[in-house]
């Protein structure tokens, strides 16, 4: 392969057409969904009966399809960049133009797409995160292959990893050598070029069994189902049927009360199997032939059936470690990670629509000992007692007072919806009073037990080099990270943590912000002078 000429200004694929006009379309459709979606469809009735109005809204309609295309090309045409020796030039923009000065040393993860379109052709979409910004900086659509590994190369060059820490992070001589033997028992738990994990067709339906989207698709195909009954909007077309659908409701009314309990159970599992259906469907299409693999300090994973995603991080740039295990996975025995890196946007945030975040590299299912092998080599040789599996028994719970405080502020929010409601049956708009009332009586108990259980799942650990969160309801979720790679450590108090000398401790990372509540005042500003002091002492870099 020759390798392209760092002196050489270079234009992508013809097809990077697609991937431009396709964030027009992205945003065009944003917008229309923020306010215009609904007077456009307000608009077709009126204009219905007027050919000429029709066809004026059907031209407009055809030119915001056509127009991104038009415009994605210009974008295109006006595209160049530049692999140099220790950075990548990018220069962009039709009207306002804009160069990008990428250092190779600044690259934190290289991320590689590849859509059908650029599979049969041979091309890559590289994405370069940074720890700059939030958004992802450098982007090539749609380029050959071979230039796609020669920037890897390139950046790689700069900054070699060689375990879990690279060569100009190191600290003193003496805890270099003091931590050596821990160092190297992480590199033979996750050993250069070795693959530490592939996910087959079993591990897709656990995925999507134990998806936070199952419950909200099923209902949603519930809602659908009840919208789809006779007299509804899809008169026309369900008319056909509505014979059929009588004939059937007189069935089900003339059927025994144990034979009608069968029959809903058996739609609510029809309701559940399509719901499963979707979710493993998605589980392929996301994760099909997932592997894992730990090279040299880089972590990373491939993983798509249709469009097929690569994302490479190096360990020292990683913020944190998010372990997270649900219901379902709580049963499987299985968890859910993410290495988030700085600027990445949080699993439990989601994404910010408007802002092209880079990807985080994600394994979706992993048991509890390669958890540990994973936090061994991001953090090693630092953070050796922090606990990232959720039933760890090193963490310690916060105050109880942490229940009133959850119990007033369900309380209020109960109080409102309520309140509100008891209004509008005094007006005779919603239900009746007493209705309201007991429902009211009813929810303070469950409140009260959310409450307990929230505190029941909050805790904290930590060591010389780190710390960790756990928090959760149903499931549970823990943050980990190094307290060198802290940006600001905040300590809060309420007045009812004031009068029980407790306080909050609120510590920002690159990636998002970590709280540890109601824990004792003392320990809180402890923590907080003793993070800020490894932030100002340590010789390492944070990302």
């Amino acid at each position: 392969m020759n390798p392209p000429n760092p002196g050489d200004w270079q234009r992508s694929s013809p097809f990077a057409l697609l991937f431009f006009a396709g964030n027009i379309l992205r945003a065009v459709a944003r917008a229309m969904l923020q306010g215009a979606l609904i007077p456009l469809i307000a608009l077709v009735p009126l204009v219905w009966d007027d050919p000429g109005a029709l066809r004026i809204l059907l031209l407009s309609f055809g030119a915001v399809l056509v127009l991104p295309f038009v415009a994605g090309a210009l974008q295109w045409a006006c595209f160049r960049f530049r692999i140099a020796e220790d950075r990548l030039l990018i220069r962009k923009g039709v009207l306002r133009k804009a160069a990008l000065d990428l250092p190779h040393e600044r690259v934190q993860g290289i991320n590689v797409r590849r859509s059908p379109v650029d599979r049969l052709f041979g091309l890559v979409t590289v994405t370069l995160d940074t720890s700059g910004s939030v958004q992802a900086e450098g982007k090539l659509p749609s380029i050959k292959t071979e230039v796609a590994d020669w920037l890897q190369r390139s950046v790689t060059a700069i900054r070699p990893v060689v375990g879990g820490a690279t060569a100009d992070e190191g600290g003193s001589g003496a805890t270099g050598a003091s931590r050596s033997a821990d160092a190297e028992g992480a590199r033979s738990a996750t050993g250069p070029g070795s693959v530490l994990l592939q996910l087959g067709p079993a591990d897709m339906v656990r995925i999507g069994l134990a998806s936070r989207n199952f419950i909200f698709v099923a209902a949603l195909i519930g809602v659908l189902t009840d919208l789809l009954q006779p007299g509804d909007f899809l008169d026309p077309i369900l008319e056909a049927v509505e014979a059929g659908v009588d004939s059937a409701a007189s069935a089900f009314t003339g059927l025994g009360a144990l034979a009608q309990v069968g029959l809903a159970a058996a739609v609510v599992a029809a309701i559940a199997g399509v719901a499963l259906l979707l979710t493993v469907t998605a589980a392929f299409l996301r994760h099909h032939n997932f592997t894992l693999q730990h090279d040299g300090g880089r972590f990373r994973s491939r993983a798509g059936l249709l469009t097929q995603r690569e994302v490479v991080v190096e360990a020292p740039k990683i913020q944190q470690l998010t372990v997270s295990q649900g219901l379902v996975l709580r049963w499987l025995r299985q968890y859910r990670l993410y290495a988030l890196p700085a600027a990445a946007v949080s699993p439990d945030a989601g994404r910010v629509s408007a802002l092209d975040v880079p990807d985080v590299l994600e394994v979706p299912l992993l048991d509890g000992r390669l958890v540990d092998d994973l936090r061994a080599g991001v953090f090693a040789p630092e953070a050796t007692a922090i606990p990232v599996l959720p039933g760890n028994s090193g963490f310690e719970r916060v105050s109880p007072h942490y229940i009133r405080a959850l119990a007033l502020r369900y309380g209020l929010v109960l109080a409102v919806v309520f309140g509100t409601l008891l209004v509008l049956a005094w007006a005779g708009v919603f239900a009746r009073t007493s209705t309201v009332l007991f429902w009211w009586a009813a929810s303070i108990p469950a409140a009260a037990l959310a409450a307990w259980q929230r505190w029941r799942r909050q805790g904290y650990a930590y060591d010389r080099d780190g710390l960790a969160s756990r928090s959760g309801f149903l499931g549970n979720e823990v943050k980990a990270f190094l307290l060198r790679k802290v940006q600001s450590a905040t300590v809060s108090q309420s007045p009812l943590q004031r009068r029980k000398g407790l306080a909050t401790l609120r510590v920002q990372l690159a990636c998002g912000r970590i709280t540890v509540p109601y824990i004792d005042r003392h320990v809180a500003c402890a923590l907080r002078d003793y993070i800020l002091y490894r932030v100002e002492s340590s010789r390492r870099r944070w990302h």
